[in-house]
């Protein structure tokens, strides 16, 4: 059953009236096996398109099992349609198809900074993608920043994009009622450690009621909602 042969057939000529019985042949055909062929799909990342060809490279038509599942590893099988012509032989064939789980990059959250302060974000997330953020760093405005992994990277083809909120506050400036001029050695009151607009801190440097003196408001920045305050 493995290759094309010619059977022949050799009456028993001892048996009644088939004295004259003669030798016949037949040639049975043994078809090749067609092994269907396809190119391997390349492994894709959870989510992705996935479509399986209906023909095969060398020119079998047929289905694959089970239903295409784009969100797990998959070996499916490939049935040739064995109705068509030239196709009775046809096998049936595999392929497993890889499907990688998506990578998101993680970030330490950024702090809120104040108006104008250093902002830096960096390029290399903690579990090791690296990438680029866009739009361009504004340490003006609040912004919220898109980091997009470089997925031409080794391990990177599966990294999605991640974003993150940077806070900028606006800079707080004390406001203060003006002291009237006094006279060299009137008294001088005790300046305001809380501007009018609630802003608390210290003066510097010390009161002196002889001499014109420029006075330093210093806010106390560790305080609720004062982070952002200015001298």
């Amino acid at each position: 059953n493995t290759a094309t042969t010619i059977y022949t057939f050799a009456p028993d000529t001892t048996q009644p009236d088939q004295t004259c019985a003669i030798n016949e042949t037949m040639e049975i055909t043994v078809n090749p096996l067609i092994t269907p062929t396809f190119t391997q799909v390349d492994p894709i990342c959870n989510g992705d398109i996935l479509v399986l060809p209906t023909t095969s490279n060398n020119g079998v038509t047929g289905t694959w099992s089970p239903a295409i599942n784009n969100t797990a590893t998959t070996i499916y099988t490939f049935a040739p349609d064995t109705t068509q012509p030239d196709q009775a032989c046809a096998i049936n064939e595999t392929m497993e198809i890889t499907v990688n789980p998506l990578i998101t990059p993680t970030f330490t959250q950024v702090a809120a900074i104040c108006n104008g302060d250093i902002l830096a974000l960096p390029t290399t997330s903690n579990n090791g993608v690296t990438g680029t953020w866009s739009p361009a760093i504004n340490n003006t405005l609040t912004t919220t920043y898109t980091f997009v992994p470089d997925t031409t990277q080794p391990g990177q083809a599966c990294a999605i994009n991640e974003t993150m909120e940077i806070t900028v506050n606006p800079l707080i400036t004390p406001t203060f009622t003006q002291v009237a001029a006094i006279c060299n050695g009137e008294a001088l009151a005790v300046l305001p450690t809380t501007s009018n607009n609630g802003v608390t801190g210290t003066w510097s440097p010390a009161l002196d009621n002889t001499a014109t003196t420029l006075y330093t408001f210093a806010p106390d920045t560790t305080q609720p909602g004062q982070a952002c305050a200015i001298n």
